[in-house]
């Protein structure tokens, strides 16, 4: 990708190239729109669109309402939101998955001529699968991936490595994939002409590396066995058809990369995990191609490469349908009921517990409300933070002290698809006789418990009361002094009103000092001087 076009791209004219590149743009294009008419909703939708609320609130560093605490671009796209806030996710992706398709196939027309002609097609159709999957700021990275690599064919350096930077700010995990690629395409003889970019790439790196380090997101996200199964199969799969290819070397480079770094990633545990696999929604066409190359010989192995890959590729899909067939999480009328109820039984001071549906919904309805919630839609800290929801041996004693842990009161229960890993365990907790909680609230579509003498946010020597509980700011009066928790993640850029100071407490929650009674604030600020200002202040550190 990084050597002047060769001879295999000679055999196309300009014609048909223009052709075939109008063609797969308006397959992604048709696709998508399909798929938005008459499919489900995406699945990764809710986490977005709760950003992007954020984002057009002026909410950028920290957040409340999800998991105690949490910083929501940081941890995820530090880019993504600013666009998605000015002219909405769907927009913004459908183009980034037709933008994907046009750069895909200019890459690979110029970079292998006839044998990507049929893989070009399928991408253009595989292209439209964010709009089903919801891997929203994943797929303009990927858009800015791709739009780097074809800098780098035209010999465009600094314009790749401006691309590489909104990768990374878009999607880590697609600037990941753009080194990966990188490394295994770069030809030794050319190492010279791509030193500044290399050099680009470690210094964007380390920035993003600096941002995770002053906002850190401890989390890991789980690498399933059956999926590293999988990417094994297709890389040695992909290897061994693309080492008979004429000029399959790189193809060779990538797929073992690829195939290493996976069992890099599956061994150490970290925040990246299964995401590692995410090339799969377009390994078909790329074995297609290699497979093109290598004249789809040997047949056996040509075929069952082929096979292993459309699967590979096709099967996640389809295993989320049974999932998306309940369309009524995605609508504002399945949650009024329970919006309802909260707004007639307020607890400020107490956070909201939903057992998970399939697609998380609850991490957008219940907080877009008012409403800050125990957990969200981050797998990475919903492992770490809350690892005890997860056994499948969940016990009722064990369900209330992490309620009282997280200052719930009311649980959540919607009749409903529940998210698979986790949701029934906790329904079955709720529906035992021995849960302790009560029924308060009951429907067609949703149970609503409450657990007897919630703990409430803060606790401590005296009488304390929640008078204001906002994504950045917590307010409250407390009838003496003393040091106090306040069950919300510590941060270093908590400042205080007043007197008084923050220090880490147990389970990363938050101790306050506070030596007189009467009202308190804390807040994290959203600008660099503010966020400055705190974290270089000692008077607010205890």
């Amino acid at each position: 990708m990084l050597a002047a076009p060769g001879a295999p791209a000679a055999l196309l004219g300009p014609f048909v190239r223009r052709r075939e590149f109008i063609l797969a743009g308006l397959v992604t294009a048709i696709v998508a729109a399909l798929v938005l008419a008459i499919g489900p909703a995406p699945g990764d939708a809710p986490a977005h669109l709760y950003r992007t609320l954020l984002v057009r609130d002026g909410i950028f560093v920290w957040d409340n309402f999800w998991y105690a605490g949490n910083y929501p671009l940081a941890s995820y796209s530090l880019l993504y939101y600013l666009p998605a806030a000015l002219v909405g996710n769907l927009p913004l992706v459908f183009a980034a998955a037709v933008v994907s398709t046009m750069l895909f196939v200019s890459i690979a027309l110029r970079e292998w001529g006839k044998a990507a002609l049929w893989p070009s097609r399928a991408f253009g159709v595989l292209a439209a699968a964010p709009v089903y999957t919801g891997l929203y700021s994943y797929t303009l990275g990927f858009a800015a991936m791709l739009a780097a690599l074809k800098a780098l064919q035209l010999r465009r350096t600094w314009l790749a490595i401006v691309c590489a930077a909104l990768t990374v700010g878009f999607s880590p995990l697609a600037f990941a994939f753009l080194c990966l690629i990188l490394a295994a395409f770069v030809r030794p003889r050319i190492w010279r002409r791509t030193l500044p970019i290399f050099a680009g790439l470690i210094a964007i790196g380390g920035v993003e590396a600096a941002v995770l380090t002053l906002f850190p997101s401890p989390g890991v996200y789980p690498f399933h066995a059956i999926d590293f199964a999988g990417v094994i199969a297709v890389t040695t799969l992909g290897a061994l058809v693309a080492r008979r290819a004429p000029g399959g070397r790189p193809l060779v480079a990538f797929y073992a990369l690829w195939g290493l770094g996976s069992v890099i990633v599956f061994a150490v545990p970290s925040p990246l995990g299964d995401n590692w696999t995410r090339l799969s929604a377009f390994v078909f066409p790329l074995m297609l191609i290699t497979a093109a190359l290598a004249d789809f010989r040997p047949r056996r192995l040509v075929l069952l490469a082929l096979a292993t890959a459309l699967a590979y590729n096709l099967t996640p899909y389809l295993l989320l349908i049974p999932y998306r067939l309940d369309g009524r999480p995605a609508k504002a009328a399945f949650w009024q009921p329970a919006i309802e109820f909260l707004q007639r039984h307020p607890a400020t001071g107490f956070r909201v517990e939903v057992v998970p549906t399939s697609a998380h919904w609850e991490s957008y309805w219940i907080p877009r409300a008012g409403f800050p919630l125990a957990r969200g839609w981050y797998r990475q800290l919903d492992e770490t933070d809350n690892p005890q929801l997860f056994s499948k041996h969940l016990g009722p004693a064990v369900y209330r002290r992490w309620l009282r842990a997280n200052a719930v009161r009311y649980v959540l229960l919607p009749a409903t698809e529940l998210d698979a890993t986790g949701g029934p365990q906790e329904a079955n907790v709720l529906h035992s006789p021995k849960s302790g909680l009560r029924v308060v609230f009951r429907s067609s579509s949703w149970t609503i418990y409450q657990l007897p003498h919630a703990t409430p946010l803060v606790t401590g020597p005296g009488r304390a009361r929640v008078t204001w509980f906002g994504h950045t700011t917590i307010s409250g009066r407390v009838s003496s002094p003393g040091r106090y928790l306040l069950r919300a993640h510590y941060n270093p850029y908590w400042s205080i009103s007043g007197s008084g100071c923050v220090g880490r407490g147990p389970a990363r929650m938050t101790w306050l000092q506070l030596p007189s009674a009467g009202a308190f604030t804390i807040r994290v600020p959203n600008g660099p001087v503010g966020l400055i200002a705190g974290a270089n202040s000692h008077q607010s550190r205890c």
